[in-house]
């Protein structure tokens, strides 16, 4: 681990910050914009949810945002959404023929030289071998949008990130069963 020196001041005070939210010990701070009005932008309009998942829900194509903002500036989550990084292209799509020919399409969760284990849109995990294939035709994701600026107002986006900063990632235990 380097010298805290090297880091410099804000990089310290970010380390900091981390540390102490995954001591569950974090700032509180303010929401963005209206949680409400957020989930129905990443169902709705912005069409977040037709690629990430949050606490169970929806798909998981593109990563799991329910603890994404957990630790994060309201500045830096709505730069991931305006502004985001390339894709590594580490999730890949595919498309299996089977020698009965039989498709299935999906993302390819695992894969050595002999299986494919792939998700299916509907979440369905299918574990093939590749013996067992006649074809495996590979297909890049798409890149998380980058016209949200354009797309969405400046409130809009304000409550899309508040709605990422209020996700909690534990369920909510239910008081009647605490008794």
């Amino acid at each position: 681990m380097p010298a805290f020196r090297q880091l410099g001041r804000n990089e310290v005070q970010k380390l900091v910050d981390y540390l102490r939210v995954l001591q569950g010990k974090g700032v509180a701070t303010s929401l963005a914009g209206n949680p409400q009005k957020g989930k129905a932008i990443f169902v709705g309009k912005a069409g977040c949810s037709s690629c990430h998942t949050v606490a169970g829900q929806e798909r998981f194509v593109g990563s799991d945002l329910s603890t994404y903002a957990r630790g994060l500036t309201t500045a830096e989550v709505r730069k991931a959404i305006t502004d985001p990084a390339p894709s590594t292209g580490r999730v890949k799509r595919v498309t299996a023929t089977t020698r009965d020919g039989q498709r299935l399409s999906g993302e390819v969760r695992n894969e050595d030289n002999f299986s494919i284990q792939m998700q299916d849109a509907d979440g369905d995990f299918h574990f093939l071998l590749k013996s067992d294939l006649e074809e495996l035709e590979y297909k890049a994701l798409p890149p998380m949008p980058a016209d949200y600026r354009q797309r969405l107002s400046r409130e809009e986006l304000d409550d899309l990130v508040g709605y990422l900063q209020s996700i909690k990632a534990e369920p909510e235990s239910d008081p009647e069963e605490e008794q």
